[in-house]
C-alpha cells in the first residue's frame, strides 16, 4: 500500500446547506472543515426499525 499526500478538494453546496454547516461549525467553536470532519465523524443514530424486537 502507498502512502498518499493528502489533498484539497472545493465542494460547492446549497445556501442552505452551508447554513447548516456554518451554525455546527460555530456551536463546536471549530470551522467549516471541523464542521464536516464532525457530521462525518458522529456516529449514526440507530432506527426505530432496528429496535423492534418482535420474536
Amino acid at each position: 500500500m502507498t502512502d498518499t499526500t493528502p489533498g484539497f478538494h472545493t465542494i460547492e453546496v446549497a445556501d442552505d446547506v452551508y447554513d447548516v454547516l456554518k451554525r455546527t461549525a460555530d456551536s463546536r467553536g471549530t470551522d467549516i472543515n471541523g464542521a464536516l470532519r464532525y457530521l462525518i465523524e458522529v456516529p449514526t443514530p440507530r432506527t426505530a426499525a432496528e429496535d423492534d424486537d418482535e420474536d
